[in-house]
């Protein structure tokens, strides 16, 4: 089997070109979870909360009073080595909102035709549940993150591709 040539690298990514010449982006291990978080809402019970992660994501580097731009994601990260996709997601759940959660799987998507990153998504409903304090990386950009609830319909504004996918993935489960 031939392996692809390393064009470039850090350690955190890699460009690499296959042999018919195709050139792609690999990250640092390489695949990555979306974890949405759910919960009834306490003003009405027959609709959804979703748990919304507002963090630097690297396509806008502004900064407004010195803080960067934040977005809104689902709780997300890269797998770690060895370590399979729902165990990520448990993992992530747990540093990035203290919550301890199974999972529950909702699906995948390819995060890019120049990318070779398959993003898994799950979700857990979290009513009722109390969580610990989140553990954070230790990271700036982890730091100056922060989770808020929102109803659910507010994942369809999102920009980020897993929130729109998440959306309409988890409408068509709960909204049946």
């Amino acid at each position: 089997m031939e392996t692809d040539r390393v064009i470039f690298s850090t350690q955190w990514i890699a460009v690499k070109e296959s042999s018919r010449g195709f050139q792609y982006l690999e990250r640092q291990g390489k695949d990555s979870v979306a974890v949405f978080l759910l919960r009834k809402s306490s003003v009405n019970p027959w609709q959804y909360e979703v748990l919304i992660r507002q963090q630097h994501l690297c396509i806008d580097n502004r900064e407004v009073d010195g803080k960067f731009t934040l977005f809104p994601c689902p709780i997300t990260g890269g797998l770690e080595e060895g370590e399979s996709p729902e165990a990520a997601a448990m993992r992530e759940t747990f540093e990035e909102t203290g919550y301890r959660v199974q999972v529950l799987p909702l699906g995948k998507y390819i995060v890019g035709t120049q990318v070779n990153e398959i993003c898994y998504l799950y979700y857990a409903n979290v009513t009722g549940i109390e969580p610990e304090p989140g553990q954070q990386d230790g990271t700036y950009l982890e730091a100056i993150a922060h989770n808020e609830w929102q109803p659910f319909e507010y994942l369809a504004t999102c920009d980020y591709a897993a929130c729109q996918i998440g959306y309409f993935k988890l409408r068509s489960l709960l909204f049946q």
